[in-house]
C-alpha cells in the first residue's frame, strides 16, 4: 500500500513538472523536421551545385546573408545607386547600414548580389535549407568538390588553393586579399549530372561562353583579409565567427560579444516566414498554431459557453461563424487559384474561338456588304437622276427659248433697220432714180445737158 502511494505521488509530479515546463522548452525537445519539411539530397544538389566550388570565406558568407532575402534586395539596389562606392569608401558608407555583416559582405561582391537578388527564389530556398539542414548542406558541398576533384576540375591555381585534408577539401584565395569567383558549367565540372530530374541552376555573367572548365570574374581586391572573421568548421558541421577579426564595416557595438558558431539573428529576417515548422518555432516564429493547445480541443468548450449569458454566448457564435467562414474562404483560396489556373488556357481557347468565328463571319458578310453597297449606290444615283431631270429639262427649254431670243435680234438687225425701215427704203428709192436718170441723160432723150447735169445733181445729193 506504501509503495502504490509512492508510485502515485512519483507519478503525479512527473506530471506536473512535465506541464509545468514552457512551451519553448517543449518545442526546443521536439524540433525535428518531418520527412515532407526536409529538402531532399537532389534538391540540395541542385541549388548548390553553382556555388560549392567558391572559396570558403566567400561561400561561407553567401549562406550566412541567404537567410535574410529582405536585406539581400535591400543592399542590392543600394548598391547600383552607388556603383561609384568601392574599398575603404564602400567600407564607411556600409556603417550606418542596418543589416546583417554577411549582407555587407556581399556588398563587396554586387555581381554575385545581384544574382542573389535577382533569382531571390532560389536565394530563399539556399537559406531556408542552410537554416534547417546545416549538417546536410555542408555535407553536400564536400561531396560535390569531391566529385569536382575526381575529375581533375578542381586543383590549385593562380587565382585559388585546393587543400585536401582527408575526406574534407578546403578553398582558398591564393592572395588574401583578392578573391576571385568562380563561375562554370556544373553539367560539365562535376561529370555526368547524376540527378536528371534535378538541373543544377547557373549562376555566372549573362551571355558568356562557358568554357570546359572553371573561369573566374575579374579579381575583387580588399584592404584587409576578408575571409579571417568567418570560416566553415568542416567536422562540427557550423560557421565559427572570430569577433576579434572585426570587419570594417560592422560597429564594435554591433557585433557578437566572443567568438563562436555563427547563429541567424532573426530581426533582420525582416519578418520573412520559415519554411517549415520546427525553424520557425526555433527563430520564436509560430505561424501554426497547434490544435493540441487550443480549448475545443479539451473536451469542454460547451461547459464554458454554457456559464456565459445567451447575448454573448450568441455574440461569440456569430462572430466564431464569421471566423469560420473567412478560414473556410482563406482554405479555398488556392483550390480556386489552382481551378482558375486550369480554366485560364480552356478561357483562351474559347476566346480564340470566338474571335476566329467572328472573323469568318465577317468575311462571309462581306461580298453581300459589297452588294447591298453597290445597289444603294446605283439607288442613289437613279435618285439623284430623277431629281436632276426636270431642272435639265427647264434649262435646256430656257437655252431654248434665249437661243430664239437671239436668233430673232441678229435677223432683225441684218440691215440695220431704222424707223421701220423708211430711211432703208428712202434710200433705195433714190438710188434707183438717180440710175434711171443717168442712164437717159447718156442717150439724149431729155433736153441738151440738162438730164445729164439733172442725174449727177441728184448723184451729189445722194452721196450728200
Amino acid at each position: 500500500m506504501k509503495a502504490a502511494t509512492i508510485f502515485h505521488l512519483a507519478l503525479g509530479l512527473l506530471i506536473i513538472s512535465f506541464f509545468s515546463l514552457p512551451p519553448q522548452s517543449l518545442a526546443q525537445e521536439s524540433d525535428y523536421l518531418e520527412p515532407s519539411e526536409k529538402y531532399s539530397r537532389e534538391e540540395l544538389a541542385q541549388m548548390l551545385a553553382p556555388i560549392a566550388l567558391y572559396a570558403d570565406a566567400l561561400l561561407s558568407q553567401i549562406l550566412m546573408a541567404s537567410t535574410y532575402p529582405i536585406e539581400v534586395i535591400e543592399a542590392d539596389r543600394w548598391v547600383k545607386r552607388n556603383p561609384k562606392l568601392k574599398g575603404e569608401a564602400l567600407d564607411a558608407a556600409l556603417l550606418d547600414k542596418d543589416w546583417d555583416p554577411s549582407v555587407k559582405a556581399i556588398c563587396h561582391f554586387p555581381s554575385i548580389l545581384a544574382l542573389m537578388s535577382e533569382r531571390i527564389t532560389e536565394t530563399t530556398n539556399l537559406g531556408n535549407a542552410f537554416l534547417a539542414q546545416e549538417a546536410e548542406v555542408m555535407d553536400m558541398v564536400q561531396e560535390l568538390r569531391a566529385k569536382a576533384y575526381a575529375q581533375g576540375n578542381l586543383t590549385t591555381t593562380s587565382d585559388q588553393k585546393v587543400i585536401v585534408e582527408k575526406e574534407t577539401i578546403v578553398i582558398e584565395p591564393a592572395a588574401p586579399r583578392v578573391i576571385y569567383v568562380p563561375y562554370y558549367d556544373p553539367f560539365y565540372i562535376y561529370g555526368p549530372w547524376w540527378y536528371p530530374a534535378y538541373p543544377p541552376y547557373y549562376w555566372g555573367p549573362p551571355g558568356v561562353s562557358i568554357g570546359t572548365g572553371i573561369s573566374y570574374w575579374p579579381g575583387f581586391y580588399f584592404g584587409f583579409a576578408f575571409g579571417t572573421w568567418s570560416y566553415f568548421d568542416w567536422h562540427r558541421h557550423h560557421i565559427f565567427i572570430d569577433v576579434h577579426k572585426r570587419p570594417r564595416y560592422v560597429r564594435h557595438g554591433r557585433w557578437l560579444s566572443k567568438p563562436g558558431r555563427w547563429y541567424h539573428a532573426p530581426r533582420h529576417r525582416r519578418g520573412v516566414a520559415y519554411r517549415d515548422k520546427s525553424t520557425a518555432r526555433k527563430y520564436g516564429q509560430y505561424p501554426y498554431r497547434s490544435r493540441d493547445f487550443r480549448p475545443d480541443t479539451r473536451g469542454f468548450p460547451k461547459l464554458r459557453d454554457r456559464d456565459r449569458p445567451i447575448g454573448d454566448r450568441t455574440r461569440i457564435d456569430r462572430e466564431k461563424g464569421g471566423y469560420d467562414r473567412s478560414r473556410i474562404d482563406r482554405d479555398r483560396q488556392p483550390q480556386q487559384r489552382v481551378d482558375q489556373q486550369k480554366r485560364q488556357p480552356q478561357q483562351r481557347v474559347d476566346q480564340l474561338k470566338r474571335q476566329t468565328q467572328q472573323r469568318v463571319d465577317q468575311l462571309k458578310r462581306r461580298p453581300q456588304q459589297r452588294v447591298e453597297g453597290e445597289q444603294q449606290e446605283r439607288e442613289r444615283v437613279e435618285r439623284e437622276q430623277q431629281m436632276r431631270q426636270p431642272a435639265e429639262q427647264e434649262r435646256r427649254a430656257r437655252q431654248r427659248v434665249e437661243g430664239e431670243q437671239r436668233q430673232r435680234r441678229r435677223d432683225d438687225n441684218v440691215f440695220n433697220r431704222i424707223e421701220d425701215g423708211r430711211m432703208e427704203r428712202q434710200s433705195s428709192e433714190r438710188g434707183r432714180a438717180s440710175r434711171q436718170g443717168w442712164g437717159t441723160g447718156s442717150r439724149g432723150t431729155g433736153p441738151s445737158g440738162g438730164g445729164a447735169r439733172g442725174g449727177r445733181g441728184d448723184r451729189g445729193r445722194n452721196r450728200r
